[in-house]
């Protein structure tokens, strides 16, 4: 007995089938710059079969300004299928490098979701009148130091995620909306938080806070250093510490990636304490890692802002 042909509709579903099934199983790789751009996405892919998350630049690197990738590092990106990257001027190597170690990888800046800020003039002039650091091309790059900011490049990670592997865009939806649900949940905290912060003007290590102090009323009045390294002169210490004087700046904040010694310095002939401030820029590849940071930082600021 001849078998049956399959009708056309039915073909049809099966043939829809397989392919459903081929585009959910194909596997997708990506890669993230450094640690906050991997927090973020592996919160979103993680636990998803065939998709993998791998991290470019060692969780105790720290900001990526001035990093030249290594042989091991461009073959990373040449396996990738995804890379995920924070993006104004914040990696250095984007562009060229990248392209070179793998011309078909898709780069997605995933700070281009967040609106622009600026640098600050009056923290520049604080600081000796200059005002470059970390502001390439004046556009402050340390977006992700907010929990506004990163809810929105957390779903700019996810909608490249799901146009990368669409066989997946359920799972990457429900996973990405669970954690911005935590993130929003942190961003209401720290808003409730600064309606009762007594003191606003504030005194940060370098430019890394800008983009949390804009988002929840602060004013950055002066910084350590215009860049990693970077110490202040004589004349630019007595400036600061002037500053912070005239303004009422209750504490200056350091921050964990660097030496404190000329912080104390400055505080001590200040005459305020210092306290520490993480730009979740390096610590843990745990998921839940970045809010434990931002917890930890607003706890912080609360001790130091919220008293007389």
């Amino acid at each position: 007995m001849k078998p049956k042909r399959l009708g056309p509709p039915l073909a049809a579903a099966i043939l829809l089938l397989w392919l459903s099934a081929s585009a959910s199983a194909a596997p997708l790789r990506v890669l993230a710059s450094f640690l906050p751009m991997y927090l973020f996405t592996v919160n979103v892919a993680g636990g998803i079969p065939g998709v993998t998350v791998d991290l470019l630049l060692p969780a105790d690197l720290g900001c990526p300004h001035d990093y030249a990738l290594t042989p091991s590092d461009m073959r990373k990106i040449a396996s990738a299928d995804l890379f995920i990257a924070n993006g104004m001027g914040m990696e250095e190597f984007l562009g060229n490098p990248v392209r070179k170690a793998n011309p078909r990888v898709r780069t997605v800046e995933t700070a281009s979701s967040v609106p622009a800020l600026r640098g600050s003039p009056d923290a520049g002039a604080a600081h000796g009148g200059r005002n470059h650091g970390h502001a390439h091309g004046d556009i402050n790059p340390h977006t992700w130091v907010s929990p506004r900011n990163a809810v929105l490049q957390v779903r700019a990670i996810e909608k490249a995620l799901r146009e990368a592997s669409p066989g997946n865009e359920a799972r990457f939806r429900a996973n990405a909306d669970a954690y911005v649900r935590r993130l929003e949940s942190l961003h209401r905290e720290y808003a409730e938080a600064s309606r009762s912060f007594r003191k606003r003007n504030v005194v940060t290590f370098h430019n890394v806070f800008d983009h949390l102090a804009r988002d929840y009323g602060l004013s950055v009045v002066g910084r350590v250093e215009n860049a990693p390294g970077q110490e202040p002169s004589a004349g630019e210490i007595r400036r600061l510490v002037r500053t912070i004087r005239d303004k009422g700046v209750p504490v200056l904040f350091a921050e964990p990636q660097y030496p404190q010694r000329i912080a104390d310095v400055i505080a001590r002939e200040a005459g305020i304490p210092v306290r520490e401030l993480d730009p979740v820029a390096t610590g843990s590849t745990d998921p839940g890692f970045y809010e434990k940071a931002m917890r930890r930082n607003l706890a912080t600021l609360k001790e130091a802002l919220s008293g007389p």
